[in-house]
C-alpha cells in the first residue's frame, strides 16, 4: 500500500526502559505478509492528550512482526513523534504505509544475527521467520545496558548479549561476539558504525551478509531522495542491501542526510 491505512492500536507489549511494541490491525488488510526487513511508514493523525499538534508527523518504522494481518513495529524514544507514538493507548488509530522497500533473504541454513538499539526489532520478525522453516538461528544483540535491548527474550534459537556497562552478557560491544563465529550469512541491522564493523568482518572472513541500513526518510516511496546512498535509493533500493554492494560504497559509514537535505559526516 502506497497510501496510509487507518490502522488500530490492539495490544501494546515489550516494555523496556527506552520503548515498546504496538500491534496494529490496519482497516484495510495488506494483501500479503510484509518480508522481514521492509519497513511501514507511520502516520500520527492527531496529537495524544498532553501534546501539541507539532508531534503529528510520519517516520519510518521497521516490521518486527506479522500475524494473520495484524502489524508489530517497535518503537524507541528519538524524538517528538516517536515519544508521542509511545503515548497512544490502545484503540487509538495511526496510519500505516506498507510494506516498503526490499527485505532479507532467506536462502539461508545457518544464519547469524546481529543487532543493535532499534536493529533488533526487524531480525526478531526474521528469526521468527527462519524458525517457522525449521532453522534455529543464532543472534547476537548488543545495548548500552540490558533494558534496552529490545526482545532478547523472545527470540527462538541461541541468544548472547553484550551490554556496554557489564549488565547482561558479554561486557563490550556486539561486534566482538564476532569472533567465535562462522555462518553462511550475516544479517545485521543497527548503528552505522556497528555495520560498518560488522561488514568489514564479513569480507575479512569471505562471508556473505546483508545489512539493514537506517537512514532519515520524509517520505518512504523515493520522491524526497533524502535516503539517498550513492546512487541508490534506501527507501526504495533498501533498506537491506548486499556486502557486496556496500563494500563499494563511497558514502556507507562516511555521510548521511538528515532533515532539509543537509549533508552529515558520521564522525561529527
Amino acid at each position: 500500500m502506497r497510501y496510509p491505512i487507518p490502522s488500530k492500536i490492539v495490544e501494546i507489549t515489550s516494555a523496556t526502559a527506552v520503548g515498546h511494541s504496538i500491534w496494529l490491525a490496519p482497516k484495510e488488510p495488506w494483501p500479503s505478509a510484509p518480508t522481514p526487513g521492509q519497513f511501514a511508514m507511520v502516520w500520527l493523525p492527531r496529537p495524544p492528550d498532553g501534546y501539541k499538534p507539532e508531534v503529528c508527523n510520519t517516520v519510518p518504522m521497521s516490521i518486527a512482526g506479522w500475524d494473520n494481518g495484524k502489524v508489530r513495529i517497535t518503537i524507541k524514544n528519538l524524538g517528538p513523534t516517536s515519544k508521542a507514538l509511545l503515548a497512544c493507548q490502545c484503540g487509538d488509530w495511526l496510519g500505516l504505509t506498507g510494506p516498503l522497500g526490499h527485505g532479507f533473504s532467506l536462502d539461508c541454513q545457518h544464519p547469524l544475527l546481529m543487532g543493535g538499539g532499534v536493529g533488533a526489532p526487524p531480525l526478531l520478525y526474521l528469526a521468527q521467520t527462519f524458525a517457522a522453516q525449521g532453522i534455529k538461528p543464532i543472534t547476537l544483540l548488543g545495548g548500552t545496558t540490558e533494558n534496552e535491548i529490545f526482545h532478547h527474550d523472545e527470540f527462538p534459537g541461541t541468544v548472547e548479549l553484550a551490554t556496554d556497562d557489564g549488565s547482561a552478557g558479554h561486557h563490550g560491544r556486539v561486534t566482538e561476539l564476532l569472533a567465535e563465529s562462522s555462518p553462511d550469512r550475516l544479517y545485521s541491522c543497527g548503528p552505522e558504525p556497528m555495520l560498518v564493523n560488522g561488514l568489514q568482518w564479513a569480507l575479512r572472513h569471505q562471508v556473505a551478509a546483508e545489512l539493514c541500513l537506517e537512514r532519515y526518510m520524509a517520505c518512504g516511496i523515493g520522491l524526497c531522495g533524502i535516503c539517498s546512498l550513492d546512487q541508490d535509493l534506501v527507501c526504495q533500493d533498501g533498506p537491506v542491501f548486499s556486502s557486496e554492494r556496500l563494500a563499494d560504497s563511497r558514502e556507507f559509514g562516511t555521510l548521511l542526510r538528515e532533515a532539509g537535505g543537509r549533508v552529515r559526516q558520521l564522525s561529527d
